[in-house]
């Protein structure tokens, strides 16, 4: 079901693809920002030290001085980045979403668990507050920045679920 949220996500924000670079502050951030384009020194020094409009988001710079190694400035990649990160985020969701429902329903049953999570998932992940932060490549910090919050609250559920911190696989 993971893979399955994941694909449904990219095909939902696929329409974001066709956008380009937008007015309101791309060309500040990337079209007249050389600095970020690419992942050499002087590109890395820029993203650990510098800040655009009083942000500073060095692993957001890093991924997209990636998305400029493989795309250029051609905006589909770096909005495809941005999807990618989302459904990501959607399948994360998901799994966390089984997890606490298993936790808090111990009696319920595995596919009412499923079928809950799933509902949940798809909610968070299809609802249009997330259109903004998947659509505007500015705000690949947002996705991102879920990424790690998902992941980190996983790892949290993985520790606690015996009680004791442990390894475990996903």
């Amino acid at each position: 079901m993971p893979l399955a949220l994941f694909a449904v996500t990219l095909i939902v924000f696929s329409p974001a693809l066709g956008n380009g670079w937008l007015d309101y502050d791309d060309d500040r951030n990337f079209l007249n920002n050389p600095h970020y384009r690419g992942l050499g020194l002087a590109q890395l020094r820029f993203m650990f030290t510098g800040t655009i409009m009083g942000h500073w988001t060095p692993v957001t710079w890093l991924t997209l001085g990636l998305d400029y190694v493989l795309w250029g400035m051609n905006p589909l990649g770096y909005h495809l980045g941005n999807i990618l990160l989302h459904a990501a985020n959607a399948a994360l969701f998901f799994v966390i979403a089984r997890r606490l429902l298993g936790a808090a329903l111990p009696t319920a049953g595995a596919s009412a668990r499923r079928l809950g999570a799933l509902a949940a998932a798809a909610l968070w992940a299809l609802h249009p507050l997330r259109a903004e932060s998947v659509a505007w490549i500015t705000e690949r910090r947002d996705v991102l920045s879920a990424f790690f919050y998902l992941l980190a609250a996983l790892t949290y559920l993985t520790a606690v679920e015996d009680g004791r911190p442990r390894r475990r696989r996903w």
